[in-house]
């Protein structure tokens, strides 16, 4: 499957190319025939689960595997073959792998001491990207008496310092504690943007993932299932692994009634009815989607678009914190999940078993049409 988007490319030059990359590792696939284009200057993120192929992927765009079958390409120049030292690739690792007998300065100036840069030029850069990084102060300090965030943007300079047309990060947050991830994934954004280098980030947390990425795409078992913005598959996912995999769904399966034009009417049965906008045939079984966080429970508010409405029995009531998620059964027994963020609030008070009502907009009821 092909991860790019035509409307962003028409405005940038490629700057990644894959075209049909597998690989084995002994008689075990790993990855299943990948074609993927990134445009210059994105924050890419590779999305899945444990095991799915992501950080292989990128350790062949570094150059620590070899494809069996396929071909890489950075700014239009293949670079299958081409040793590691001579990819024009950065790359920060889950640990950072700093030094730790070297202070901050001796970490970052590492590559271009290799590469027999002298050490005026040297200097400058280091001295250019402790300012970008706001480590100014830490210059002489060691990598144990630095904090994890303050590591991470040391391991960013140095991934930098030889200025390269892509900085590949294999999951530099996962072994932080929430709240710093949070700030640390902000402190990323805002430096790529200052740096202007193309990002390939590798995670397997979807909020990570939606929050950094200019575009993204999710892989299954070594294949992309699909690719985009964060809003487009989240809004508009292809499958029901992608959606599933994005945030929690409710799924309503019913048969068709009628359609009048664009719009399509369901019968859930005992659950009632309900709206959307699709092109399917009448009589066919049908199933359709809402997101949790789209529903709200009834209130005298007017409303400016078309709306369902479905009842049910309350049966559970959570609070997670920014959130409060409530568990609905249906008539017909089915289970359906509202979140309500605390802005949102209920006009008056619900308790587990009342009987209550929820609304939706057709506009967000979406269908999966799987191949």
């Amino acid at each position: 499957m092909r991860a790019c988007c035509n409307s962003v490319s028409l405005n940038r030059p490629e700057m990644l190319k894959l075209d049909s990359i597998s690989k084995s590792f002994g008689d075990k696939p790993v990855l299943h025939d990948i074609s993927m284009e990134i445009d210059e200057g994105e924050r890419f993120t590779l999305l899945g689960q444990s095991g799915c192929g992501k950080s292989t992927l990128l350790r062949m765009i570094a150059g620590f595997e070899s494809p069996d079958k396929g071909k890489i390409w950075i700014e239009g120049h293949e670079i299958s073959s081409l040793p590691v030292e001579q990819r024009p690739v950065g790359m920060i690792f889950q640990n950072y792998a700093l030094f730790p007998h070297m202070t901050v300065y001796d970490n970052i100036a590492v590559g271009p001491r290799v590469r027999k840069l002298v050490e005026p030029e040297i200097e400058k850069r280091i001295d250019e990207l402790l300012e970008i990084t706001h480590l100014q102060d830490l210059k002489n300090s060691y990598p144990q008496n630095i904090s994890g965030g303050e590591a991470q943007r040391v391991a960013l300079a140095r991934a930098v310092i030889n200025r390269p047309k892509i900085l590949l990060l294999d999951e530099p947050l996962s072994a932080l504690d929430p709240s710093l991830r949070k700030h640390l994934r902000e402190e990323l954004v805002e430096m790529q943007r200052t740096l202007g280098i193309t990002f390939l980030f590798v995670t397997h947390d979807q909020e990570e993932a939606m929050s950094m990425a200019t575009k993204m795409c999710i892989m299954e078992k070594g294949s992309i299932k699909q690719s985009g913005t964060p809003a487009d598959l989240y809004e508009r996912p292809k499958s029901s692994f992608v959606a599933n995999f994005l945030g929690e769904i409710n799924c309503l399966n019913g048969r068709v009634e009628q359609k009048t034009g664009n719009m399509t009417t369901l019968s859930l049965g005992k659950s009632g009815k309900i709206q959307f906008i699709a092109g399917v045939d009448e009589n066919k079984e049908q199933q359709c989607y809402v997101r949790p966080e789209n529903i709200f429970f009834y209130s005298n508010q007017e409303h400016n678009q078309p709306m369902n409405s479905l009842e049910g029995i309350l049966i559970s009531i959570n609070f997670f914190g920014n959130h409060t998620r409530y568990q609905i059964e249906l008539a017909d027994g089915s289970i359906f999940k509202v979140s309500l963020h605390h802005r949102k609030a209920v006009q008056h008070k619900i308790s587990r078993g009342d009987q209550v009502r929820m609304l939706f907009a057709v506009s967000d009821v979406f269908q999966i049409n799987e191949n």
